[in-house]
Formats: C-alpha cells, sequence, structure tokens
C-alpha cells in the first residue's frame, strides 16, 4: 500500500476478503486470474482509467493421488473420488493444453503409460561448473 506503481500477484499478495479473511488460496487458478486482471489493469492505468478490483472466481479443486484415484470438489457443492475424479482431472488438463497436436501426443503418453505402467524419465540430470570453476566460460545449468 502506499504506493502506485508495485505489484504483488499470486503467492506474494495476501488479500483478504470477507470470504478469504485469511487470504485467497495460494494456488495457480488465482495467480493467474490476479495476472490477468493486472494486465488489464496496467492497460486500464495508462489511459487514465480507473482499476477494476480482484475478485476470484472459484472453479474448483482437483488433485490425483494415484493411479485412478484423485478428488474433485467442484462449485456447487459438487465433489468426485475415485476413478470418475481421476477421469475428470485428465479431461480438464488436456483440454488446457495448448494445441490439438499437443493434446494428441499426451494422451498418447498417457494411454501409453498407463497400460504399460511405464513412468518415463522425471529428470534430466547434467553435470554442471559454475564459470568460477570452469576457467571463466559459462554453461547453462538445465533446471
Amino acid at each position: 500500500e502506499g504506493t502506485n506503481s508495485v505489484y504483488a500477484i499470486g503467492d506474494l499478495a495476501l488479500m483478504k476478503t470477507p470470504r478469504y479473511p485469511t487470504g485467497h488460496p495460494m494456488v495457480a487458478p488465482v495467480a493467474i486470474q490476479q495476472a490477468r486482471l493486472l494486465g488489464k489493469n496496467l492497460v486500464r492505468q495508462e489511459k487514465g482509467q480507473p482499476i477494476k478490483p480482484f475478485r476470484y472466481l472459484h472453479k474448483g479443486t482437483m488433485a490425483t493421488i494415484g493411479r485412478n484415484k484423485a478428488v474433485v470438489d467442484l462449485p456447487g457443492n459438487i465433489s468426485l473420488g475415485g476413478l470418475p475424479a481421476w477421469i475428470t482431472w485428465m479431461f480438464v488438463h488436456l483440454v488446457s493444453i495448448y494445441g490439438l497436436r499437443n493434446k494428441i501426443v499426451v494422451l498418447i503418453n498417457w494411454v501409453y503409460n498407463y497400460f504399460t505402467y511405464d513412468k518415463g524419465t522425471r529428470l534430466i540430470i547434467r553435470k554442471f561448473k559454475p564459470a568460477f570453476l570452469n576457467g571463466g566460460k559459462d554453461r547453462k545449468a538445465v533446471a
């Protein structure tokens, strides 16, 4: 507070409201909605228009907890568990992937992994030397 040019969104922002007296949940949908509004508000501010306040639209919560196991809580007190929740989780995530080709590749990978129990490689590990130990030659680190 007290400045016109510093903004915080996502986990950095503590925004207490009557519905969220301890702040909004620290989940990606909150940060995504805040980022979209901030972008629009920055444009509005440049045009000399008043900025709009943030209002979080809760679309539901989902978590996968294992093979054929998940939990889904949707608005309207709709809760799912087990296989139906797992399928819902997969569908929502598949729909959110950008591009038809990417969706098809991900779906094929999921089906293959489901039937083969192949978890695939989850980490990429490569030796890394900082520049000061590498004679000043800079090498990029892979996270």
